[in-house]
């Protein structure tokens, strides 16, 4: 997404300076392996042409991986822009202000606003999916809280994991294949094939471990990778095939050459070993390393996962005048408004569009909800020291590595000079004559060597890889705290009319139409803890960021509901003049009034006269009636 220049820090800092140091100082030394490579080719290019293009090759090989890791490095401890609108929104964000940039994360996003919703009046987290697969359902069920981790790690620990399943299969199916051919159930060639056959396991543990320390994908990492047992499937169907395979490609080559096994056993004896057992302990050992480094990071981790999905919750019903649209409003520009996090507006995922529905005689009905996220506040994870500790030895250690594998490149590139030059004094053009040469046992004590070298630098790069891809994934991952707020609102209304200042004498009166309305508020309020995985360079927060945790917020959603309610009770129904001038207009007003009934006039007092003569003679009729019924009783007593 774009950079939106704030003021205000939102507090976000690099956390790559020391992962970027290290990685500096082991490029500045991989590029001065290059150049001296380049500068030692340049000196003797023209006296050694081949060997002067051998060496510039290497050299500039090395060199290209030594200005990677030294522009990474500084690219790593250069400025962290941070925006106004990182980290990535949880979905697609219909805020007004950030429209421009939610058309940039929608890719990026990790759920719907209907998976949101879901979320809060489920009280459940999809983050946590279920694993696929055989190996991986195995792996959750002997670590249960490996469901609950971010889904970069959980893909990285399943691969670790999964590679030390196929490793353990392949050395125990190794482990029968040696029995067989070295016993002779297998045939004659049967301790032909086995060293063969111990190749291509070397090679197959060298491509595993090469593959776990991938580094991770960002574009491939918003999902838990599938786990099945088509690996182990592979692992055994190869332990079985293969050495059949072997010896029956042995039995053909010996049938057209016409050789026996005893000429192949012979030619093999004199070449040097390439002592595999050797490289599967190293393998093992290098192996066994990197997982307890693994073990421990990931340990601390899974000991601050806490998956709660709790929130808090509000259902009242509310009888108040006042309009619908005004609850709408006031909760959207003033109560949401006020809980801004350094004023950055909110995240709105379900915008706010109440729906009115009017009947006849004024009555009606209305609905409307909206989510809302608060700006996102940097959580510190507190891991504690062991883990930073061993974060920076599984970095340092890797970096290490990476420099003894360039060093073994060196000694490699000098290896092939020396190929070369034993080849072309001992005069070999063909195969036929290398052998028939006499320095065929030297040749191939150099090609053992630099297989040798090969193999080593392939094996150590690819265990440094793992151990600084490993440390990077623990460097990235950082952690946001923020309130995430479901407010759904149902009712109806009435409307009726209701007038002030009617009085016999009143010169002023106000009228005022009257909305009666029945709430039925629905509120939902979590404190979430959400993750995001960061990288260097133009998109540095560009990656989905995905609920851990939900915890209650009863202090928020009592503050929310008492803002609404003091709105509501702090309402005026009633139309009054607030203007000075209208207020001084009808004292005048009112003054003319009092002086015109203080002055009688002639229809006035003779109105007066009329009403006094006519109370007169009301009062003589009674006094008359009453003595007509005293005489009365006094001629018929009781």
């Amino acid at each position: 997404m774009s950079f939106d220049y704030g003021s205000i820090n939102l507090g976000l800092k690099n956390p790559f300076k020391t992962e970027g140091l290290i990685t500096l100082i082991r490029g500045v030394f991989q590029s001065s392996i290059g150049l001296y490579l380049i500068i030692t080719a340049a000196t003797i290019v023209k006296d050694e042409t081949v060997v002067g293009w051998i060496l510039i090759l290497f050299g500039l090989t090395v060199l290209g991986g030594g200005l990677r890791a030294l522009t990474g490095g500084i690219f790593s401890r250069l400025r962290f822009f941070i925006g106004r609108n990182h980290p990535t929104s949880l979905a697609y964000n219909y805020s007004k202000s950030e429209s421009s940039t939610a058309a940039e994360e929608k890719s990026a996003v990790a759920y719907t606003q209907t998976e949101l919703e879901e979320m809060l009046v489920g009280r459940k987290n999809i983050t946590f999916a279920e694993p696929i697969g055989f190996i991986a359902r195995l792996i959750h069920t002997f670590i249960p809280k490996l469901l609950f981790l971010p889904y970069p790690i959980r893909n990285m620990s399943q691969r670790v994991i999964s590679t030390w399943i196929s490793t353990i299969v392949s050395l125990i199916s190794y482990a029968l294949v040696a029995f067989i051919s070295l016993n002779g159930f297998a045939g004659e060639s049967g301790k032909t094939v086995f060293p063969i056959y111990s190749i291509f396991l070397l090679i197959y543990l060298l491509s595993i471990w090469r593959k776990v320390g991938v580094p991770i994908n960002r574009a491939a990492e918003i999902h838990v990778e599938p786990l099945d047992n088509s690996s182990l499937i592979q692992v055994i169907t190869l332990s079985l095939i293969l050495p059949i395979t072997l010896g029956l490609g042995l039995s053909w080559l010996v049938s057209i050459g016409q050789l026996t096994n005893s000429d192949i056993v012979n030619f093999t004896s004199k070449l040097p070993g390439l002592n595999i057992t050797l490289y599967l302990v190293a393998i093992t050992v290098l192996a066994l390393v990197s997982t307890v480094i693994i073990s421990i990071l990931l340990k601390q981790r899974l000991s601050i996962a806490l998956p709660k999905t709790e929130v808090s919750e509000l259902r009242e019903n509310w009888q108040e005048s006042v309009h619908p649209k005004e609850i709408f409003i006031n909760l959207d520009n003033l109560v949401m408004a006020n809980r801004r996090y350094k004023e950055v507006p909110n995240r709105v995922y379900i915008n706010l569009d109440p729906e009115l529905k009017e009947q006849t005689d004024g009555k009606g009905s209305f609905q409307g909800k909206l989510i809302q996220e608060i700006q996102p506040q940097v959580k510190d994870m507190n891991l504690g020291a062991i883990f930073f500790k061993v974060r920076f030895i599984s970095l340092l250690t890797g970096n290490i590595l990476f420099t003894i594998a360039t060093i073994l490149t060196l000694l490699f590139a000098y290896e092939i000079v020396d190929i070369y030059q034993s080849t072309v004094q001992a005069s070999i053009t063909t195969f036929e004559s290398f052998i028939a040469s006499n320095n065929m046992d030297t040749i191939f004590i150099s090609i053992i060597a630099a297989i040798h070298l090969l193999i080593i630098r392939h094996m150590i790069k690819s265990f440094a890889q793992l151990l600084t891809s490993t440390a990077h994934l623990f460097f990235a991952e950082i952690q946001f705290e923020s309130l995430l707020v479901y407010f759904k609102c149902e009712g109806t209304f009435t409307e009726s009319k209701i007038s002030t200042g009617t009085g016999i004498h009143d010169s002023t009166r106000s009228e005022n139409t009257l909305v009666r309305s029945s709430i039925t508020p629905w509120i939902i309020t979590s404190r979430i803890i959400s993750t995001t995985f960061a990288a260097t360079g133009m998109k540095n927060m560009e990656h989905p960021r995905h609920i851990l945790e939900m915890h209650k917020n009863e202090e928020q959603l009592l503050a929310i509901k008492n803002d609404v309610i003091s709105f509501l009770k702090d309402r005026e129904s009633i139309a009054s003049i607030t203007s000075k001038r209208d207020l001084g207009n009808a004292s005048q007003i009112h003054q003319l009034n009092e002086q015109t009934r203080a002055t009688p006039t002639v229809s006035a007092l003779n109105l007066k006269n009329d009403e006094e003569s006519t109370g007169y003679l009301e009062k003589e009729n009674d006094l008359q009636q009453s003595a007509s019924d005293k005489e009365t009783a006094n001629i018929n007593p009781i």
